[in-house]
């Protein structure tokens, strides 16, 4: 190694004139050194600038450094650093830097005035701030800057350092009326309690509040009562131990403007807001989130609510229930009911809301609210079944008509539980021209019959997700998915031992080679993995781009190991690996299995903990792009990554 490069080298040594005097050989080598160390400082000095002006700035940094250490009391070392860092525009480092050299250079150093005057123009520099808030034009302001600053909701009682720059600035974000504000339940009511929301609640659209047992005696709802809110659209409450009187009064007050309203309680002791009571006092709502025990009916028209999301606390939603909530509602685009209702009502729904869009019933709230076509005609997305274990298969042959009279609108189907049907009332001729996911979680015989049915008549499908937990109908299964010319993402779980469909797709994909369509493959893995034949088909998809394995159900590293150990060693085109080990720990040495994957670009990992020799193999990856890891890991462990790979993000679990 040159030892010119230890981090550790000594600075060059002053040797007093009486030795020199007593000893010419000392004198004579001492000024050979001092020359040489002043050659040696003007090279490293050359060689920093020639590297920084090539942006190089690393070893620039790095020259000025040993500079220092040869020399720590000369400012040449010092001023290099701080004009490297003003090159990168690090103004405030480069000031840092001057200042340390004011420090260590002796006031006589022929070059300490350019200490001075470097120090005083990066502090300036650093100091340097353009208003961007006061100058550009407020409709900029608005639509621009003022989503930046204000991404997340504002605490009720913490200040927003941006409303407190100046009268200018909190004038110019005012303007817009567009504040979100947030207030938790507390267990002590401070000084000032919601001090903020208080001050600034004329311009608040956006209000989140959980009040609850403890918070009771400060009563938070009583702001309603003490503030105005003109201008608040948006507003969610959950309430705890509040008189159902505390939480209408504090509807009724903003009631005019309100459109997007959310009330929650969970509480079985805290009286709930019926339907037909938030309806009334709300007239302007246009979306509705609620938490009841149950439904009573509805007896006046409410043209202007679009959607509708319930969790109702009752055994079971009777079909009368349901025609009186469809026939009172004639505007709903999206109806999600956490409860599974009498599926009789699917029959009536196109008479009944005709815009429908998006239908989620039981539980599953997988489709964003927003997140339909406005100009195609009928249902789009559908969301039906429930997995709870008492639950009886419910009646298919209301979901036949309404599969028929939408099958030109489908984009998304997700069917989930038991049912039971008549084969017969099946189409053959239906064509779902629009259908392109599915996804069936199958717990019974119809199910899956259905499943296939649909697969059969959908030529665009290309999103399926298939849980067969009755281990039947392979061969009717693997035909219909066969015949998916577009099929580009699969998704298997509860795969039995004899099950045969899952294994026979893959090797018919392996064989279309480059031309299968199939991109994204995901599976869940079980301790028989080994016994499964298809294991070594996954890795011949010459096509497959993203995998995403989840091991939840192993109990043991070396199975595992065995899972990639064969689909690691070929898959030319794959980029994407994710691994689920869930709430298990990552078998210490999962990385050494997969770091000589040349063509993986993506790695997502969840896991309860990721030994950090694991985390540190990561590093060994020539084309690794982005590295996400659910799991706790230190924090040297993620600031290493980071400086080699260009996107790491931790989450913890």
């Amino acid at each position: 190694m040159n030892p010119i490069y230890d981090t550790y080298v000594s600075p060059v040594p002053s040797i007093a004139s009486s030795v020199q005097q007593r000893d010419t050989s000392i004198s004579a080598t001492t000024k050979a050194i001092d020359q040489l160390a002043c050659q040696f400082m003007t090279k490293l000095n050359e060689r920093a600038t020639a590297f920084a002006n090539g942006a190089n700035f690393d070893l620039a940094l790095r020259d000025a450094a040993l500079m220092r250490v040869i020399t720590p009391t000369s400012s040449l070392g010092y001023l290099k650093a701080g004009t490297i860092y003003q090159q990168q525009g690090r103004q405030q480092q480069a000031a840092s830097m001057y200042e340390k050299g004011l420090a260590m250079v002796p006031s006589s150093d022929e070059c300490y005035a350019d200490l001075q005057k470097g120090h005083a123009d990066a502090e300036s520099a650093a100091n340097n701030r353009v208003d961007f808030i006061t100058q550009l034009p407020l409709e900029i302001v608005v639509s621009a800057i003022l989503p930046l600053l204000f991404d997340e909701c504002m605490e009720a009682d913490t200040p927003c350092p941006y409303l407190y720059v100046s009268r200018t600035w909190r004038q110019r974000m005012l303007a817009c009326n567009n504040l979100s504000f947030y207030h938790e339940e507390l267990h002590e009511g401070p000084p000032g309690h919601m001090r903020e929301l208080k001050r600034f609640s004329h311009h608040v659209k956006t209000l989140s509040m959980e009040s609850g047992w403890m918070d009771v005696l400060e009563n938070s709802l009583s702001i309603f009562d003490t503030c105005k809110f003109p201008n608040l659209t948006k507003l969610t409450i959950k309430y705890y131990g509040y008189w159902a009187g505390d939480v209408t009064y504090a509807l009724e007050s903003v009631s005019q403007t309100v459109t997007d309203l959310s009330l929650h309680t969970e509480e079985h002791q805290t009286p709930d807001i019926h339907l037909a009571v938030v309806l009334d006092l709300c007239p302007r709502l246009v979306s509705l989130n609620l938490t009841a025990w149950d439904i009573l009916d509805l007896n006046e028209q409410y043209p202007t609510l679009t959607h509708l999301t319930m969790n109702i606390l009752c055994e079971r939603l009777s079909h009368d229930t349901m025609i009186n909530l469809l026939s009172h509602l004639p505007s709903l685009v999206l109806l999600d009911i956490f409860i599974f209702p009498e599926t009789q009502f699917l029959t009536s729904l196109r008479q009944y809301c005709p815009h429908m869009k998006l239908l989620m019933c039981g539980g599953h709230h997988i489709f964003h609210h927003d997140n339909y076509n406005r100009h195609v005609e009928g249902l789009q997305k559908l969301c039906l079944g429930s997995i709870v274990d008492d639950d009886e298969p419910y009646d298919g042959n209301h979901l036949i008509p309404l599969l028929r009279d939408n099958h030109q609108s489908l984009e998304h189907i997700v069917l989930v539980g038991g049912i039971t049907m008549d084969e017969g009332d099946l189409d053959s001729s239906l064509e779902f021209n629009r259908l392109e996911e599915l996804e069936v979680d199958a717990y019974n015989d119809d199910l899956s019959i259905l499943a296939i049915w649909i697969i059969r008549r959908s030529s665009h499908l290309h999103r399926v997700k298939i849980c067969n937990h009755v281990g039947i109908n392979d061969d009717d299964l693997y035909n219909a998915l066969k015949g998916l010319k577009d099929l580009r993402m699969l998704s298997a779980r509860t795969l039995g031992r004899h099950s045969t469909w899952f294994g026979n797709l893959l090797e018919y994909h392996v064989q279309l080679g480059q031309d299968s369509p199939l991109k994204e493959l995901k599976v869940a893995m079980d301790d028989h993995v080994s016994t499964f034949s298809w294991m070594d088909a996954i890795a011949g998809l010459r096509s497959l781009q993203k995998l995403v394995i989840s091991t939840v159900g192993i109990a043991t590293p070396a199975a595992y190991f065995s899972i990639i150990a064969r689909i690691t060693k070929r898959c030319p085109s794959l980029s994407y690996l994710e691994l689920d080990f869930g709430r298990n720990p990552a078998p210490e040495g999962f990385i050494s299995q997969i770091n000589d994957w040349s063509t993986l670009q993506c790695l997502h990992v969840h896991a309860s903990s990721i030994s950090a020799r694991d985390i540190i193999r990561l590093l060994s990856f020539a084309n690794l792009k982005n590295v996400i890891i659910v799991a706790p890991v230190e924090d040297y462990l993620i600031h290493l990554l980071r400086k080699h790979i260009p996107y790491v993000d931790q989450q913890p679990r």
